[in-house]
């Protein structure tokens, strides 16, 4: 098992590496805490002091706003310059300056200031504040970031002249003050409370260090070493677990752990044992190639499927068991099924043809399935000799089409009158309704012919039977040499009538065909000394002809009943003529047509 000893020692160091990696784990912990928490400490310094410090200037220019009213409303401007000069003092301070409503400084920080415009100073004034303090006298604060200064507005316009309230036409006090001053105190304050912080938090490190040293690394280094020596083969190796804590939890999973490494070493090993005891007694051939073609194993059962020994084929190229036909074509075919992964051929077996060392060809079942082992790309093919299948199969397959061939001239023997060797009644009866329904749906007519032979008992009893047969063979062969269109049917009706199924035929063009077998009938000449109407053989015939107006189609019985009353009347008329009914299918009440017996139909014997 050189892999899993590998794994085994590739965990063994990382076990090893534990009481180094915990501890680098505890101390980035650390560092990147440390520079977070001064971060956001910092950070936070940073917008209290400028809280405060915008607290503490509007609270300095609502007094300044409050002493300029009042020393204005009494005239004290001199007074106003000294209370302006004085708070001139602060260090944070950087400019002050009350400008009236006519845009003229009253009092400033800088003396040179006075008497000025506010829009001629040396200062960036944010007019949008100015406009805003004067229209809503409220105070308005601007921070510069770049300069690091806060600039706090307030109007001048209060109650002194509540008649220019919410006008442009108020004066504005300016206090201007420095926020650097106030930052590098609240830095030089955290950085005081970050190095008492870091020396705390390093000094906690420290003692979780010495004690992860003490309980865990030394511990986990036992660990490694057992696990060292369980990979190099020492399956005996166990952690001692005298402890009720995490890492004698651990040792106790491992020991459970090798257990069961050990107890599935030996499985793998009676598998390995059994899958050769199959590969070795199996009866069918079991190859393995490489994706080269090269044979790298077979089993004695392939030596008595083609005759090579194991030794003789390994090494070999697979085309060694194939005919020559397809020798040239398999490794191609491997190479581009290689690169091109077509999974059809994996899994299914299938038929190919197999060749023995004496050059016998024969056929055999093949299938072939792909495993990974190590990396390399195997191909396993499963072959079986099917020589007694394939001959019993086409054995079977010849016994099925003489069967076949049997069971069709069965089937046409049962739809066949025996004596006349045309269709017999019962496959009239089958044919009649299938075309009433394809007539019905297509709203096609269909005419339905019986005909009778006349005196044909008399013919019976005058020639023999013998003749009789004759006679009814002669009549059926005149029938379908009449009737030879595509979906005319002929069939002997029983005894000596027949029937004939007319496709498309109207009431026209049925007593025409009708007319026809009685003219070629009649031309034949069947002698019948004994027929009351003529010297030969003669029929009669009842016509019915079906046209469809609705989806119901009629009842084939009642067509059958209305042909052979039309029968009768021929026969009634004389014999040797045709009558034609048509049928009214929406009733499905019968009604003779016009011009139904013609004279030029009626044959007799003195006329021939």
């Amino acid at each position: 098992m050189p892999s899993t000893d590998t794994d085994k020692r590739s965990n063994t160091r990382q076990l090893g590496r534990l009481g180094v990696l915990i501890p680098g784990v505890i101390l980035c912990v650390f560092f990147m805490a440390s520079v977070l928490a001064i971060l956001v400490s910092r950070e936070t310094a940073s917008a209290q002091t400028l809280v405060a410090v915008s607290k503490q200037s509007e609270d300095r220019i609502t007094f300044i706003q409050g002493a300029t009213e009042e020393f204005l409303e009494m005239g004290l401007r001199t007074r106003l310059q000294q209370l302006i000069s004085s708070l001139a003092a602060d260090n944070d301070l950087l400019s002050i300056h009350i400008v009236d409503e006519n845009n003229k400084v009253l009092a400033s920080s800088r003396l040179a200031d006075i008497g000025l415009s506010w829009q001629a100073l040396q200062q960036d004034y944010q007019q949008p504040f100015i406009e805003a303090v004067r229209r809503t006298q409220r105070l308005a604060s601007y921070h510069d970031v770049e300069h690091d200064f806060l600039e706090i507005y307030a109007s001048l316009c209060g109650e002194v002249r509540p008649d220019r309230l919410r006008t442009n036409a108020c004066g504005f006090i300016s206090y201007r003050v420095d926020i650097k001053p106030h930052m590098q105190a609240a830095t030089l304050a955290l950085r005081d409370k970050s190095t008492y912080y870091i020396l705390g938090m390093a000094s906690v490190v420290l003692v979780s260090l010495s004690l992860i040293h003490v309980l865990v690394t030394r511990r986990t280094r036992r660990i490694a070493a057992l696990l060292k020596q369980f990979g190099e083969g020492n399956r005996s190796a166990r952690i001692s677990v005298d402890r009720k804590d995490e890492i004698s939890d651990l040792g106790h999973s491992i020991n459970k752990l090798l257990d069961e490494i050990v107890e599935d070493e030996k499985a793998i090993r009676d598998g390995h044992e059994r899958l050769h005891a199959l590969f070795d007694n199996v009866i069918d051939s079991v190859i393995v190639i490489n994706e080269k073609g090269i044979i790298e194993n077979a089993n004695p059962a392939t030596q008595q499927i083609f005759g090579y020994s194991p030794e003789e084929m390994v090494g070999k190229n697979i085309s060694l068991l194939m005919p020559e036909t397809e020798r040239s074509k398999h490794d191609d075919y491997l190479s581009r099924y290689c690169k091109n992964g077509d999974k059809n051929i994996l899994g299914a077996g299938r038929q190919v043809e197999g060749l023995h060392k004496s050059g016998e060809r024969f056929p055999a079942e093949l299938a072939i399935s792909e495993m990974h082992v190590r990396g390399e790309r195997l191909f396993t093919g499963i072959l079986r000799d099917i020589s007694e299948q394939v001959a019993m199969s086409q054995k079977m397959k010849q016994a099925y089409e003489e069967l076949s061939e049997a069971h069709a001239s069965l089937e046409e023997s049962a739809r066949t009158d025996k004596l006349t060797e045309i269709y017999n009644r019962g496959y009239f009866d089958t044919v009649l309704l299938d075309e009433i329904m394809r007539s019905t749906r297509h709203k096609d007519p269909l005419s339905l012919m019986l005909l009778d032979v006349d005196y044909f008992k008399r013919y019976n009893d005058h020639y023999g039977h013998l003749e009789g047969d004759s006679c009814l063979k002669e009549i059926a062969q005149i029938l379908q040499q009449v009737f030879k269109r595509s979906g005319e049917f002929v069939a002997r009706y029983g005894g000596e009538e027949f029937a004939v199924i007319l496709p498309h035929c109207d009431e026209e063009i049925s007593m025409s065909r009708a007319h026809a077998v009685l003219r070629t009938v009649w031309d034949s000449a069947i002698p019948h000394v004994k027929s009351a109407i003529a010297d030969r053989i003669t029929v009669s015939i009842g016509v019915v002809t079906y046209t469809p107006a609705s989806i119901k189609p009629v009842d084939p019985v009642k067509l059958i009943k209305s042909a052979d009353e039309m029968l009768y009347k021929s026969k009634a008329a004389g014999r040797n003529q045709a009558y034609n009914m048509v049928m009214d299918q929406a009733t499905q009440n019968t009604a003779e047509g016009s011009g139904l017996s013609a004279p030029s139909f009626v044959y007799k014997s003195n006329e021939a």
